[in-house]
């Protein structure tokens, strides 16, 4: 009977996990509450209000499967729910490869899943939250069953391709969580060295078969769908492996870590400040533990440490081992979060000392606090680039309807973009990918076969137009009596040439 059925689920889970998900949950709706119930949109918003995220071109051939259960409609509270329980859900794998038991722990590690920077800049690209959110989930997942006594291998592999199937950044998370539960062995557990190189192999093996799953995978369906690699964020040079730079990958992974988490470009404030002293705490408690369990008598271990804590820095930053030029922002750092995850996890380990415990406590309550404002304000700024740009769009309109010979074109070609329409983060610190203080509306890009502009016309102003792109808007490009239109908002900035609107 299917109440049986559910007591049964019920009695399995532990009830730190119910506090971890439900903590999630709450913290999740105080953070992202402004999004899930409102029409933010960004550029893409405006693009891919409904579609069926079909990017194989960019290597996600699993995206439209777990975009699909939502429909492929930018639904803002749906995908928003849809986004915060999935992390929820990843924040409960975390508890259980750390074996947390408290708590207060497991509360904050819920918290810490759903408010951090990363997970704003999943939310502002709505329409695939649900399927990016599910993504975190499967790569966690895959690092719960790398780390079990009896890793299992395959099953690890198969979630590592699906997770990369999604969004390849992600592959970054399951590879911190790994490395950071064999330093937290190794610190707090004493475990020896063998065992650990041991694991240590395993996992590897588990994430290369995973990888070569995923690469077997995308192949056979870039073959079987006759579609090639787009040009996009290094991605074709990614597939190829093309690109590879070992010195130039080093400087960004170490560019990637200082904006992450140390930016100060904009001067010093509190989460520069907040992160300084966790790294400090996680530093200073980590040589407490090393000094009373003795483990600097087994250099082995204490060099075997050192690898692992190099290792982790690089594996946060794996992709830019496969193209250094990759562009890593804020949406792509969930591997960088787990970071945070030392320093939770010190109110479980070591003697109950108050002073470290509430030390953790107040210190979490505060980043999560400044977390959830970062988030806030975030949304706010993406309100005000909505708005601000619908006013822009209805004058465009406008424009083009007053413009003779405008009635009977069915075509439209934009030239350039608007001042203050390039930037697709806003700096809070750290950067909020997906929202700018300029406007949504930017340029055409060919690569990704999109026109923000011709798109939001359609949409708000009941047009139906088509873009024009490629060779034919080269050859439109070289006419003389559009290089010398003048830019918006002057007059003459948008005109009829053969039957196609030209706005400049």
């Amino acid at each position: 009977m299917p109440e049986n059925f559910f007591k049964k689920i019920n009695a399995k889970i532990l009830p730190e996990w119910k506090v971890c998900f439900i903590t999630a949950i709450l913290v999740g709706l105080l953070a992202h509450f402004y999004k899930i119930t409102n029409w933010l949109p960004n550029w893409d918003s405006l693009v891919f209000r409904y579609h069926s995220q079909n990017m194989l071109g960019l290597g996600r051939w699993f995206l439209p499967s777990v975009c699909s259960f939502s429909s492929f409609y930018d639904l803002p509270f749906l995908n928003g729910l849809i986004a915060i329980a999935f992390h929820g859900l990843g924040a409960v794998c975390i508890c259980r490869i750390f074996n947390i038991k408290k708590n207060i722990t497991a509360g904050m590690i819920g918290a810490m899943a759903v408010s951090v920077p990363t997970v704003t800049s999943v939310m502002m690209y709505n329409y695939v939250a649900d399927g990016y959110s599910m993504a975190f989930f499967l790569s966690a997942l895959a690092a719960v069953y790398l780390t079990k006594e009896k890793p299992k291998i395959l099953l690890s592999a198969v979630l590592i391709a699906l997770s990369m199937g999604i969004y390849q950044a992600y592959i970054t998370v399951t590879i911190t969580l790994v490395l950071i539960k064999l330093i937290d062995e190794m610190v707090y557990h004493n475990v020896h060295f063998g065992d650990i190189f041991k694991k240590g192999l395993i996992i590897l093996l588990s994430g290369i078969l995973g990888g070569a799953l995923y690469f077997v995978i995308l192949k056979s369906a870039l073959v079987i769908f006759s579609v090639e690699m787009l040009d996009y964020q290094g991605v074709n040079d990614a597939m190829s492996l093309s690109g590879i730079d070992i010195f130039a990958s080093l400087y960004v992974i170490k560019q990637t870590f200082i904006k992450c988490f140390f930016d100060l470009s904009q001067g010093i404030n509190v989460y520069v400040v907040l992160n300084a002293i966790v790294l400090l705490a996680i530093h200073a408690f980590y040589l407490i533990c090393i000094t009373r369990n003795k483990i600097y008598k087994k250099p082995v271990n204490i060099i075997m440490i050192a690898v692992l804590s190099v290792v982790l820095l690089l594996g946060a930053g794996a992709l830019a081992f496969i193209n250094a030029g990759v562009d890593y922002h804020n949406l792509m750092l969930m591997g960088y979060v787990m970071f945070y995850l030392p320093f939770l996890v010190m109110y479980e380990r070591g003697a109950e000392r108050p002073f470290k415990c509430w030390l953790v406590l107040l210190l979490t309550i505060v980043i999560i606090a400044n977390q959830v404002v970062i988030a806030n304000v975030s949304y706010h700024k993406a309100q005000i680039a909505y708005e601000k740009s619908y006013g822009v769009l209805i004058r465009i309109a406008d424009r083009i309807d007053s413009t003779p010979e405008t009635e009977d074109c069915d075509r439209i070609l934009v030239v350039g973009a608007l001042e203050n329409s390039e930037s697709y983060s806003v700096n809070l610190t750290p950067d909020i990918t997906g929202i700018t203080d300029g406007y949504i509306i930017r340029a055409d890009d060919e690569t990704v076969g999109q026109s923000v502009l011709t798109n939001a016309l359609n949409d708000y102003c009941e047009k139906d137009y088509e873009f024009i792109s490629g060779d034919e808007k080269k050859a439109l490009l070289e006419k003389e009596e559009i290089r010398s239109m003048p830019k918006w908002p002057a007059e003459g900035c948008v005109r009829v040439t053969d039957d196609v609107i030209v706005i400049k």
